[in-house]
């Protein structure tokens, strides 16, 4: 019995180690969080729900935060960095919890602006951050630095675009001990993207999951947004691309809808093929900072085309109206952000979808929508590019009457009968849950539906929301489905007047063979032109650009068909 005796001491010292194990998640973390922060960041008081977050990041348990849009999230990467960096250089401030002398976080963001934001931002704080993808890879090659070995020592945040998780450098970093012990926290940005387009056109977001089994054992992953739809088989397929199990991780939901923002949905008259958008007219009026989202970069070149034909003369077209989309080089992308926080002369910024996402440009008040949200997440998130603080910011929809129509069809049908529909009719596909918000009433009513948002949330106790809580539900909603609207603004084209009948006796017409042939020689010509263009000046300018389609019919055709 006396043999055991030293067993039994070592088991009792090591249970009285485990309960008496620090807790951040609790009132002395919190205070100690608390006052780490204050110190690093003396103008800077966390959200009560970030420090409930951070704190159990600290705790090495799994984060799952979805707030709305411009809510903070990222400050969940860059309080847990700062609390570990200050426990790392002065271990007294928490005995018994140690972090690596060097502490990182690898943080995966979708797009490069918002990788080149997040890196600005954190050396505002003091954070030394690096931002690694494609562009700043090639640019540092031609200044002969190797930014995978630079990101070994001395950086604190590590932005990484997902096809880098696949990357020779990558594999490399992870080899590299100093940098594999150091890392902390790993963290991923817009998570809802991970099923949005790691199964779709970028397949390196479905690497994302396989990034955690090759750090450390025990690393806490922290994964945002502010759209994650309450739906099991959704938010399932997301939580298993992160790397997550349900139920094993911190589950932060707060109501994503912004009450700030005017929802307005607007009948699109013109042809989304076409060159004329008078319904949009009126921007150009205003002196607004506006964002116009177009589903394909076309349509981004024709919006820019035709506001600018009604600009007055003397103006800076190029400055008034800049494009952000994936044709124009990145450098071109970042000046046009820039130009657009910073210069009052720029207020329009047409954008395809890469400008979605998580870009941080407080000065947007009204945000439109050429054609249907593509998905209930884009339903969020492109209004969300109006900042909170902007005085009556506002998001509105330009959407057909065919596409209402087929959006009412949807919701009555049953998922098999659209299946069959979509294969017969070979129109845009269109997702259910975008069919109800279109054909709903209220708004913000099937916006709460469809992301099961709280009807409140808990209050936030910091300062700042104490002095200018967030915008509260209004009594009365004021999006145009519950309130019409009244504005000089909304678009109605002129009374269609009967077409007169043609001068052209029946048989000089020209008949449908005909048409084919003179169509078909067009765009012969089209492509002749194309590739006659100089390659340093039209390089990357679409083919349909030289002589758009819709330009085709109005062609003298029997002309081009008469000749030999």
């Amino acid at each position: 019995m006396l043999a055991l005796w030293p067993v039994l001491a070592v088991l009792f010292l090591l249970n009285l180690v485990c309960v008496n194990a620090f807790q951040f998640y609790s009132p002395e973390g919190f205070a100690l969080v608390r006052r780490i922060l204050l110190s690093a960041l003396p103008t800077f008081e966390p959200h009560t729900y970030q420090m409930d977050g951070v704190c159990k990041v600290l705790d090495k348990i799994d984060l799952v935060a979805v707030t709305p849009t411009g809510s903070g999230k990222t400050g969940f990467f860059f309080l847990t960095i700062i609390v570990m960096i200050s426990i790392a250089a002065n271990p007294s401030l928490c005995l018994g919890v140690t972090f690596p002398k060097d502490p990182a976080i690898v943080v995966v963001c979708p797009t490069n602006s918002i990788e080149q934001q997040l890196e600005e931002n954190m050396a505002k704080l003091g954070i030394t951050a690096l931002m690694i993808n494609a562009e700043s890879v090639a640019s540092a090659r031609l200044q002969k630095e190797d930014l995978w070995v630079k990101a070994r020592q001395g950086i604190s945040m590590l932005i990484l675009g997902p096809e880098q998780l696949i990357s020779k450098g990558f594999q490399d970093l992870l080899k590299h001990e100093a940098f594999f012990d150091r890392v902390c926290a790993l963290g991923v940005d817009e998570i809802h993207l991970l099923v949005m387009w790691g199964l779709a056109f970028r397949k390196a977001f479905s690497q994302i999951g396989f990034m955690r089994p090759r750090f450390r054992p025990g690393i806490p992953m922290i994964g945002l947004t502010a759209t994650l739809l309450d739906d099991t088989k959704v938010a399932d397929a997301v939580f298993n691309m992160l790397g997550v199990n349900r139920g094993e991780f911190y589950f932060i939901r707060r109501s994503n809808a912004r009450h700030d923002i005017q929802l307005l949905f607007r009948t699109l008259y013109s042809g989304i093929d076409g060159l004329y958008f008078p319904e949009l007219a009126w921007v150009v009026k205003t002196n607004d900072k506006t964002i116009i989202f177009g589903m394909t970069i076309s349509l981004v070149f024709r919006i820019k085309i035709y506001l600018g034909s009604l600009l007055s003369p003397g103006v800076n077209r190029d400055l008034r109206i800049r494009t952000y989309h994936s044709i124009n080089w990145p450098e071109e992308n970042l000046e046009t952000l820039a130009l657009f926080r910073s210069d009052p002369q720029c207020q329009i910024l047409v954008a395809t979808n890469g400008l979605a996402q998580g870009n941080d440009i407080p000065v947007v008040k009204t945000v439109i929508q050429v054609g249907e949200p593509e998905s209930a997440e884009m339903f969020v998130q492109k209004p969300g590019r109006a900042r909170p603080g902007v005085s009556n910011p506002r998001a509105i929809f330009y959407i057909s009457a065919i596409r209402r129509a087929k959006a009412l069809k949807i919701i009555s049908q049953s998922d098999a009968e659209n299946a069959v529909d979509a294969k017969k009719d070979g129109a845009v596909a269109m997702d259910r849950s975008v069919a109800e918000i279109i054909s709903a009433r209220c708004k913000p009513f099937i916006q709460d539906q469809l992301y099961g948002n709280p009807a409140t949330d808990s209050p936030c106790l910091c300062h700042t929301c104490r002095a200018a809580p967030p915008t509260p539900r209004p009594i009365h909603c004021c999006c145009s489905g519950c309130l019409p609207e009244a504005s000089e603004e909304v678009y109605m084209p002129a009374p269609k007047q009967k077409k007169a009948p043609s001068d052209i006796p029946q048989g000089q017409r020209l008949t449908k063979e005909m048409k084919q042939v003179g169509t078909s020689r067009l765009e012969e010509f089209r492509l002749s032109i194309w590739f006659e263009a100089s390659d340093v000046d039209t390089g990357l300018i679409p083919i349909t650009e030289f002589l758009p389609d819709i330009t085709l019919p109005g062609t003298n055709l029997l002309v081009i068909y008469r000749r030999p």
